[in-house]
């Protein structure tokens, strides 16, 4: 009942909002294109026009006439203006397809910008992640969505102008008959358009389907889950999802071709009805001697022209009203609404402290809080680890220090400022962070590093901030050096690195930022314990003075830190330096004991 509900409710735009959106977009985009658009109107409009006239005036001569002449001058013009319109039409039709391909780009850059822009907490709202697959659909190809539109608008035009030719030419034979027509087609153009709705209804589990599919169809092409297929006999239960969601969808494909093919087999009946009696009609005109054999041929061309050309622009309309769904869809979720920021206060000088102040949070569309009343403050210059198990709260911390969500309750203090009124871009400069989550770019190793085009990047700052995350090495025996390219999607000879490489690849993209603050959520968890120690020492001798803040669920940060939090079930249970820790003997304790066996020798080791 719900998802009939949300396909019943009425579209946000009408079909002429969404029109006049798509012609100020393209005109934005490209103006030459709507000089096209006229000068291909017009020819569109006098071809069909010249095709109904010409041919009655020559069978006229050929019957009634005596100059050869005439007749002579007749067919040579038929013939030499056909052929320029014709070909005139035909170098227009060609010519305006790549500038409406360049202004569908246009609208697809509105969508990409949505979605990198986007508050971060709608990437991982599921609804939001539909609404983007909906979306998405109006750009897909050149029918549908908003090129398909620009293309039915292209010739709508000429249809008109033609249909307006047959009108009048039909109406004065009969405007009975014309009356008939227009009925006839009207009827067709309705069941068309109910297809074509039918077809955007189930849109919301057409995209909830097919993005479960995609997930699936990448995760089958995805060798970094090569092992865990094979390892766990996983292929059978993962190729069978795939053929499960193909099934669904293909089932709602049918139900959606049965209304087409209704809508076309009442296009055939009607047709048969229409051209039996307008044809009846018009040779009883011409047995009764009220009609000449000239003006039977124009009448027939006329009746034949006009219902092709009808059924032709009544089919674009319909297709335009169905596409103006989509393109509802898409203005709904470019439109949807983020935080407004105001102008933020200018930041303040560092060294930074960072408090969190009655800090309450839960996520969008959750009940279950992550944090209540959590209270920490962080001294400017201080290295903090926050540790705990799995589940703690750990990397929330981060997602709220980021400034990636916003607190429930409370809040977070830069220099006793809260965040929420610096602007965002400025504040995250502040913020160098390494994330649990390792993403690796398809660039050179340079441009991952510093996050720069290459002509942009600070060579000796690169050179320092490989040789602090211990990749140094690694990269200059590449074949390209530090212009290798990092996997092979846009260049055959990129390399692939293993998971400890790509954290440290993350971790001196980190260093070259150089923020004021340091954040590394789990940035070691794919590192031996050797590499993890030298990696901290690193760390610990670029941050010097920084406010550096390590959180990890292994514990070979805390013996550098200044403080230890420890989190359990987003409370703050204990807090101290390492060895005030230690002598509570608490939750602490018992977890370091746990790891003491890699932790102890490198503890020794720096003392």
């Amino acid at each position: 009942m719900k998802r009939r509900n949300q396909t019943e409710k009425k579209p946000l735009y009408n079909t002429w909002q969404n029109v006049c959106y798509i012609v100020q977009g393209a005109w934005e985009a490209d103006r030459k294109v709507f000089a096209y658009c006229a000068i291909f109107t017009v020819l569109s409009g006098a071809i069909p026009l010249i095709n109904l006239l010409f041919p009655r005036y020559i069978l006229q001569e050929l019957m009634y006439g005596d100059q050869v002449e005439r007749l002579l001058g007749l067919l040579l013009g038929y013939f030499m203006i056909g052929a320029l319109l014709g070909s005139g039409k035909s170098y227009l039709n060609q010519a305006y397809f790549p500038r409406m391909v360049t202004i569908r780009f246009k609208f697809m850059r509105m969508l990409q910008m949505k979605c990198m822009t986007t508050d971060y907490k709608n990437t991982e709202d599921p609804q939001f992640l539909n609404d983007k697959e909906t979306a998405s659909r109006c750009l897909d190809n050149n029918q549908n969505g908003i090129e398909g539109i620009l293309h039915k608008l292209f010739f709508l035009g000429g249809n008109l102008l033609a249909v307006g030719s047959f009108i009048t030419i039909i109406a004065r034979l009969n405007i009975y008959v014309m009356l008939y027509m227009l009925a006839n087609v009207s009827i067709t153009y309705y069941f068309v358009y109910r297809a074509r709705k039918y077809e955007h209804d189930r849109k919301d589990e057409i995209s909830e389907n097919d993005r479960r599919s995609e997930y699936i169809y990448n995760l089958m092409y995805d060798f970094s889950y090569g092992k865990e297929l094979r390892l766990y006999g996983l292929t059978g239960w993962i190729a069978g999802l795939f053929k499960d969601y193909k099934n669904k969808r293909l089932m709602i494909h049918k139900k959606i071709r049965r209304k087409y093919f209704k809508a076309g087999l009442v296009d055939v009946v009607l047709l048969i009805l229409r051209e039996g009696i307008i044809y009846a009609y018009l040779i009883y005109e011409v047995i009764q001697g009220r009609m000449t054999i000239p003006d039977l041929t124009m009448y027939f061309a006329a009746i034949a022209g006009f219902a092709d050309w009808f059924n032709r622009m009544i089919g674009d309309l319909a297709h335009i009203r169905a596409q103006n769904l989509e393109v509802c869809d898409f203005r709904q979720f470019i439109e949807k609404p983020e935080e407004v920021e105001k102008e933020g206060v200018p930041l303040p000088e560092g060294p930074y402290e960072i408090e969190f102040r009655n800090v309450s949070f839960h996520y969008p569309n959750s009940e279950q809080y992550i944090y209540r009343n959590l209270n920490l403050k962080i001294p400017a210059g201080q290295k903090l680890a926050i540790v705990g198990h799995n589940g703690a709260g750990k990397t929330t911390f981060v997602k709220l220090l980021c400034g990636l969500y916003k607190v429930s309750e409370g809040e977070i203090l830069l220099n006793g400022i809260n965040i929420n009124r610096f602007d965002r871009e400025e504040y995250r400069k502040l913020l160098s962070a390494v994330f649990q989550e390792v993403k690796i770019l398809a660039f050179s190793a340079a441009e991952n590093v510093a996050i720069l085009e290459k002509e942009d990047i600070d060579q000796e700052r690169l050179t320092k901030a490989l040789e602090q995350a211990g990749i140094a090495q690694k990269i200059n025996s590449l074949h390209k050096g530090v212009d290798t390219s990092l996997l092979k999607f846009l260049d055959e000879e990129g390399v692939e690195l293993s998971g400890g490489e790509k954290q440290m690849i993350t971790i001196a993209r980190a260093l070259y930022k150089d923020a004021a603050i340091m954040v590394l959520d789990e940035p070691t968890a794919a590192l031996d314990a050797l590499a993890e120690y030298k990696t901290y020492q690193n760390f610990n001798q670029m941050v010097k003075n920084k406010t550096a803040i390590y959180i990890s669920h292994r514990l070979a940060s805390t013996i550098f830190c200044d403080m230890i939090a420890m989190f359990e079930h987003g409370e703050l249970v204990e807090y101290g330096s390492h060895e005030e820790l230690l002598a509570r003997k608490g939750k602490y304790y018992d977890m370091f004991e746990t790891q003491a066996k890699y932790y102890r020798d490198e503890e020794e080791a720096i003392a």
